[in-house]
């Protein structure tokens, strides 16, 4: 379906100031259209009305065990787990736009700054995003305080669990395979339960999408002249790529976003806002801004799994 604009070239001259605002609104929400986030494929996103997110986790009930006939069932409550603070963080940026530019028909040039404006703000939240994953093996962390990618994710009986393999590896065939049988095993409650979660991303960089492609959606086994069929196809899992990973080698599996602790806290969503022609009465200019205020972390590692590469 085609979007059909509402704001002509002709009706541009009479605008100047805060009337203005629809006309820019329109464009920049047609610019955002074009261009669907990624991350809002990977992370849950959590509306929120305050200036700090609170999450406090409960690790799991222990399992069942016996109960004898006229005795009674053991009573236990879950274990208190790791709490992580996020904090709200404004983003934003804006331009001026003279009354002289207005005047004189520059309205092609204002719509390209407001265009240039959207993909601005789009492409800071995605670059914002990725960088979980960029710094996802030092500085980023869960709520138990080690990187968000680790061989020692801690419970509170003090076993630990790992979220990455032993040893790095390139995406291939074999370590693709490796990667999706710990993703099944890894993940355990500190009562020892095996969450069995089922990936559903595998996220690369774009050197590594056609081949990630051709992994998953392959009928017979990549990488071999053998004609096996290729089991992996029947993970569905679906390909994700961006080229804000810096590491080219680094890829991700990761369950849907609901199950992860990958999240997006909003506090104000992206928008924009022009100041009234007041604002600029000496310099004859209004003021086009927009902003978003959001933070993105990690609450718990399970769910996601990541490998470095080599």
């Amino acid at each position: 379906m085609s979007i059909s604009p509402v704001a002509f070239r002709s009706q541009y001259s009479q605008l100047f100031g805060s009337s203005m605002l629809p006309v820019l609104e329109e464009l920049f929400s047609l610019e955002m259209a074009m261009h669907p986030s990624r991350r809002d494929q990977l992370f849950k996103k959590v509306a929120w009305d305050r200036d700090i997110w609170q999450s406090s986790e409960m690790h799991d009930m222990d399992l069942f065990s016996e109960v004898a006939e006229g005795t009674e069932y053991p009573l236990k409550r879950p274990k208190q787990g790791a709490a992580k603070t996020l904090s709200m963080v404004k983003y934003g940026l804006g331009f001026s736009i003279s009354r002289e530019m207005v005047e004189d028909g520059k309205f092609e040039l204002i719509g390209d700054m407001v265009r240039k404006l959207a993909k601005s703000g789009m492409e800071s939240q995605e670059i914002q995003a990725m960088n979980i994953f960029n710094n996802g093996f030092s500085a980023e962390t869960t709520a138990d305080g080690v990187a968000v990618f680790s061989s020692s994710h801690t419970l509170p009986s003090g076993a630990t669990f790992r979220n990455r393999p032993t040893t790095y590896a390139d995406l291939s065939e074999s370590s693709l395979q490796t990667a999706l049988s710990d993703f099944e095993q890894v993940f355990v409650g500190d009562s020892g339960i095996i969450y069995n979660m089922k990936p559903k991303v595998l996220l690369v960089h774009p050197d590594n999408k056609r081949y990630a492609m051709e992994l998953i959606g392959s009928e017979l086994k990549a990488d071999t002249t053998d004609n096996n069929m290729n089991s992996i196809k029947g993970d569905g899992l679906v390909v994700v790529s961006s080229p804000h990973l810096t590491d080219a080698d680094a890829w991700f599996l990761l369950a849907d976003a609901p199950e992860t602790g990958l999240r997006i806290i909003e506090r104000n969503a992206l928008s924009t806002q022009a100041a009234p022609e007041a604002v600029g009465f000496l310099s004859d200019t209004i003021v086009y801004k927009s902003s978003y205020r959001e933070k993105i972390g990690v609450t718990h590692p399970y769910g996601i799994y990541g490998n470095q590469g080599v």
